[in-house]
């Protein structure tokens, strides 16, 4: 999911192709299932950080005929949304925008949402307060972000335990928080919501075909995202670190026992 912050915020992930082309796999049936219930005909709702579009396409959907409107920073994500949603629902549209500083005035949503965004954020609290200002009153707000402390996987693999150790250092640079799952409840208290519901999932890769995409995925974004792009950047990774890694991922995803999983915090929260 595209960061959503000023420019000086970086998404760790980036747009490169490896990036969108997986995002784009997301629906709001499989990532936002602990929402949907939340949402009714005739809603207005805001996706933030909407990247590609996929997830918005089903929020929609669940809204409808009521309008939909997904904000990303990039453009690059944008012009993806809105090829993805073609002439789909007159009421669906996508710009850029960032959260810090939304283009709404308060009180101009029935629903606001936000996938995987407020990891890469350095002021997740912030966000979240702009959140509550742009719902109305008793609206409703659903979130859900990575834990990757929470990251399991067998056979072990030096490449990927590389990957993790950079993945932290680059967060710690760029100013998120990869544990943000955790903090998701402490967070919603400290920007104000008076009332949540947290559950938790889990996302698992066990077979032959979900493990080998896994690590082909992780093993571009490696190589060729904005993750190698900072790694060399900031000087935590020479290239051929990044060929190990890669090469880790890729080998440890056609291992006939892999598994890899790890957990997601949901909250669905009023603003009362």
């Amino acid at each position: 999911m595209a960061g959503t912050g000023p420019t000086a915020e970086v998404y760790q992930h980036g747009h490169h192709a490896s990036v969108l082309s997986n995002h784009a796999k997301r629906t709001a049936e499989t990532v936002a299932a602990f929402f949907l219930p939340s949402l009714t005909p005739g809603m207005r709702l805001l996706d933030v950080g909407c990247g590609p579009g996929s997830i918005t396409l089903g929020l929609a959907r669940r809204v409808a005929p009521g309008p939909t409107i997904g904000i990303d920073s990039s453009p690059q994500a944008i012009e993806a949304a809105r090829q993805a949603a073609g002439t789909t629902s007159p009421a669906l549209s996508f710009e850029t925008g960032n959260i810090y500083e939304p283009a709404f005035a308060a009180d101009s949503f029935d629903a606001v949402f936000a996938h995987q965004v407020l990891q890469h954020l350095a002021r997740p609290v912030d966000a979240l307060r702009q959140i509550r200002r742009l719902l109305k009153p008793n609206g409703v707000a659903g979130v859900r972000d990575v834990d990757w402390g929470s990251t399991t996987f067998y056979p072990e693999s030096p490449g990927i335990r590389r990957f993790l150790a950079l993945y932290y250092a680059l967060a710690q640079r760029n100013g998120g928080e990869p544990d943000a799952g955790r903090h998701l409840r402490r967070w919603f208290r400290e920007a104000g919501f008076p009332t949540t519901r947290v559950t938790t999932s889990t996302v698992s890769y066990a077979d032959a075909d979900a493990t080998r995409e896994w690590a082909d995925t992780y093993a571009e974004r490696t190589l060729h995202s904005n993750i190698a792009d900072k790694a060399l950047q900031y000087g935590l990774a020479s290239r051929a670190d990044l060929e190990a890694m890669a090469a880790g991922w890729r080998d440890w995803g056609r291992d006939p026992d892999a598994l890899f999983c790890f957990s997601h915090t949901e909250v669905v929260a009023w603003k009362g």
